[in-house]
């Protein structure tokens, strides 16, 4: 008997993000139950959307070097490998994404998300736009649609208080550096440097003097920061992406690489100018 459903259930229109303790993030739930060959069945999560902190954009990390992206959908997470994306049979069973009665063929289908951002800032203006869609798709039949539903989560705050948060940590090995590229604040219009960096979610906020950091401009100068970065933290109920984020002088040369002194040793980046 071929695959088909009996519900689908996600949210609707659009959800307002709040703050949960040290996190400005929307929770929310998707649940599904397949009928006739329910192995056939999966969940496939998609998303687009742009989020700011003090006026910085900041990145998100979805699988690898796929990024969030404002105007085009894309899959929420790794399908395999760390199995980051929602949905996948293939994929270790977790709370936050699960068939029942059993993984392989259960027909029942339940998931929680909580997109937004992470170990908050005191006094920074975080606004936050996601949108969504949820799909339930026939494997057996090269992934054809069953069913399509989209929502948003969209809203914006400024943190008005220290949230009582853990000590701020250092980099650590459970920690990826992904790249670094230039920007323009959409407040400012300053030239922001952002050095990107992939986490487990739920640790305690990273600390950006952790890193010693020298800039190299085309012609081979260093130079090093005048001023302490800004750390932003944005995530899913799977992963975070940090920025730390540094405001370069007017009239500074871009650099075209970096050099990050961690652990012992010295990384060297190149910088994508945006």
């Amino acid at each position: 008997m071929a695959v088909a459903y009996s519900s689908f259930v996600t949210p609707a229109g659009k959800l307002a993000p709040a703050l949960h303790g040290a996190n400005f993030d929307a929770p929310f739930n998707c649940s599904a139950t397949f009928t006739g060959t329910c192995s056939a069945g999966e969940y496939r999560q998609y998303v687009m959307g742009q989020n700011t902190a003090n006026g910085s954009v900041v990145a998100l990390v979805l699988c690898g070097a796929v990024v969030l992206l404002p105007a085009a959908y894309q899959e929420d997470g790794c399908p395999s490998g760390s199995c980051t994306a929602y949905g996948h049979r293939t994929c270790p069973q977790h709370p936050y994404d699960r068939y029942d009665p059993a993984r392989p063929d259960g027909c029942q289908f339940s998931m929680y998300d909580a997109p937004g951002f992470k170990n908050v800032v005191r006094g920074t203006t975080y606004v936050v736009y996601f949108s969504f869609q949820g799909k339930l798709i026939d494997t057996s039949a090269g992934g054809a649609v069953l069913a399509t539903k989209g929502w948003t989560v969209e809203g914006t705050t400024t943190v008005a208080e220290t949230p009582p948060t853990p000590a701020l940590v250092g980099l650590s090995a459970t920690e990826k550096l992904i790249g670094a590229h230039t920007a323009l604040n959409l407040e400012t219009g300053a030239l922001e440097l952002h050095i990107v960096i992939t986490r487990p979610a739920g640790l305690p906020g990273l600390d950006g003097s952790s890193m010693s950091l020298s800039l190299i401009d085309p012609a081979g100068k260093r130079s090093h920061p005048s001023d302490a970065p800004a750390v932003h933290e944005i995530g899913t109920q799977s992963q975070s992406t940090v920025s730390i984020v540094y405001t370069l002088r007017q009239g500074t040369t871009p650099p075209s690489s970096i050099e990050l002194a961690i652990h012992g040793g010295v990384v060297t980046m190149r910088v994508r100018q945006r």
